[in-house]
């Protein structure tokens, strides 16, 4: 899918801005996120997202950018980083290399790892943010306002590595790095920079956390701010057990439990991997209704551990937003609780 189509999908622009910046778009070498970004009509971190989406590579968000390892850049010879046009970003937990790149390909990652000596994931986020790192991390030549030029990895760079030209991409859905942190400490807040919503701030309080129930708590605690009522629950078998909650009906939200032979928020949500506004009439929903205090704007949204859907974050009406927002705010607590657990299972 093109990429303005999946902003449109998703809501992030208006189909008149979108229209005619791809009208303008067409007489100049920049890059439409990029563009949408540099006129404030697009969040760095939401279009990080859609070019996650789009090109099956984990997103590389604000956060992470901030909190990059200067000493990981000595492991890329500073020409093929402004080549390239890559940034390596940090040492994962893994003992890989996160580089995001502008233009993530499986030739890319094996060029890297080639020159690197090491393994590598790959990650993407907006060119326009991109450029301006690379620049200032290698100094490549040229006008700062301009895009750096293309030139891809050749073959011969790739050492004895075979590839397929059907070689899967990592996801099929917009994710982040975060399962790669090990959790970084916090950086000291710039006086200049401006306060960082209360998303990013839990977001950013997620990835310092140390196990998977603080995590999980961080999640709840955002959530009992944010909507009426919540309910996270885990999948298994043919049952969705309840974890943690809050609202008038989930004082114990341990002792719930949701059938899932019938359709509910919960089975679009762990089927479609999506986040889902859809509430089907059927017992199993009447019950999910019921617990979420009779909603008029429920949404549900998956966990992923790996590819693998374990759990689901439901919601009830949003305290002070739109529908949009709600959804939003919701896939990306499900990403990085989903993250943490990746993170804290291998650890």
């Amino acid at each position: 899918m093109k990429i303005g189509e999946l902003l449109l999908l998703q809501e992030k622009i208006d189909p008149w801005v979108l229209s005619h910046t791809l009208k303008e778009q067409a007489h100049t070498r920049q890059r439409l996120v990029s563009m949408l970004i540099n006129r404030a009509l697009l969040d760095p971190d939401d279009g990080a997202l859609v070019l996650s989406e789009q090109l099956g590579y984990p997103a590389a968000m604000q956060r992470h950018l901030e909190r990059r390892e200067s000493d990981v850049l000595d492991l890329l010879p500073s020409q093929l980083g402004a080549r390239w046009v890559v940034l390596p970003l940090v040492r994962a937990h893994t003992g890989a290399i996160v580089v995001v790149a502008r233009d993530p390909t499986p030739i890319l990652a094996a060029a890297l790892e080639h020159a690197m000596k090491t393994s590598v994931v790959l990650a993407v986020t907006p060119s326009v943010q991109l450029e301006r790192l690379v620049r200032a991390a290698y100094g490549a030549p040229g006008d700062p306002e301009e895009p750096l030029p293309e030139v891809p990895p050749q073959m011969s760079e790739i050492g004895d590595v075979a590839l397929e030209d059907d070689t899967p991409l990592p996801f099929r859905r917009a994710r982040t790095v975060s399962y790669m942190f090990k959790g970084l400490p916090e950086l000291p807040v710039r006086r200049e920079r401006p306060k960082a919503s209360p998303i990013e701030q839990t977001l950013q309080e997620i990835d310092r956390a140390i196990t998977a129930g603080a995590v999980e708590r961080l999640v709840m605690a955002y959530a009992t701010k944010r909507w009426k009522a919540s309910l996270l629950v885990r999948l298994e078998g043919f049952e969705a057990f309840g974890v943690r909650g809050h609202g008038p009906a989930l004082e114990h939200a341990d002792r719930v439990s949701v059938s899932l032979a019938m359709p509910s928020m919960v089975t679009i949500a762990r089927d479609t991997g999506h986040p889902t506004t859809h509430a089907p009439m059927t017992p199993s929903q009447d019950r999910l209704h019921q617990l979420l205090g009779l909603p008029r704007t429920p949404a549900a949204a998956p966990v992923h551990v790996g590819h693998d859907v374990t759990g689901v974050l439901l919601v009830g009406d949003i305290v002070d937003g739109t529908m949009t927002e709600s959804v939003s705010e919701l896939d990306r607590l499900t990403d990085a609780l989903g993250a943490a657990y990746v993170r804290f299972s291998r650890g």
